[in-house]
């Protein structure tokens, strides 16, 4: 092929692709290997027309730290519109419920802030909030009154969610972090997927499979 031709080769074919706007990839699943299904398949909480992605994660666990930047780029720019995605605090012991006591904590006092805080507080400074003192500390040290701290942490509000937390992990069958799971349907995490990047991949094509909930 000559010079010109190959040029513009090159220009039809770009025309090509900027008229059919961003490319969509097909990913071959393999059940087994990149995701299980969860059996039985659990209800999800999410409104008419979405599908739900729970996280379930531990603060101190590090590939969660990793992981949060990268979930929430996706959750703002890599997912289709009908995805919901919900954290969910891991439970399987007292340490871990009391980790998933201070992410409810920081939901209920409406301190979103404080959720990136809590995982650089353990993973990066070290300090791991493993005592109701320390967690305390924590708030207050980020302007958030110590009765209102106290109220928020040992209130109902926090009681239920953690309940359901706990119920939840054990319907998943939850025994490590991080692990997703689409739409009440499918499991999977960044060991199944092959990569954190490829994870997100793994989603979106578990989610694509899914019709909008009823």
């Amino acid at each position: 092929m000559n010079t010109s031709v190959a040029r513009f080769t090159r220009f039809v074919v770009a025309g090509l692709i900027l008229l059919a706007g961003p490319a969509s990839f097909a990913v071959d699943l393999v059940e087994g290997v990149n995701y299980k299904p969860l059996k039985p398949a659990q209800p999800t909480s999410v409104a008419p027309g979405k599908v739900e992605v729970v996280e379930v994660f531990w603060y101190a666990c590090g590939h969660c730290y990793l992981l949060e930047p990268k979930l929430a780029a996706w959750e703002r720019k890599g997912k289709a519109a009908n995805i919901e995605v919900i954290r969910l605090p891991a439970t399987w012991n007292d340490m871990l419920k009391t980790h998933a006591r201070l992410f409810y904590t920081i939901e209920i006092l409406g301190k979103p802030e404080l959720h990136d805080e809590a995982f650089r507080e353990m993973n990066v400074r070290g300090n791991r909030l493993d005592t109701p003192d320390k967690i305390e500390a924590f708030f207050v040290s980020r302007g958030v009154g110590k009765a209102e701290f106290q109220k928020a942490f040992s209130g109902f509000a926090v009681e239920t969610k953690l309940a359901r937390a706990v119920d939840l992990n054990r319907r998943y069958r939850i025994t490590s972090t991080p692990t997703v799971i689409v739409n009440g349907r499918y499991v999977t995490d960044a060991s199944m997927a092959g990569s954190e990047e490829k994870l997100f991949e793994v989603i979106n094509a578990l989610a694509a499979r899914e019709k909008p909930a009823a």
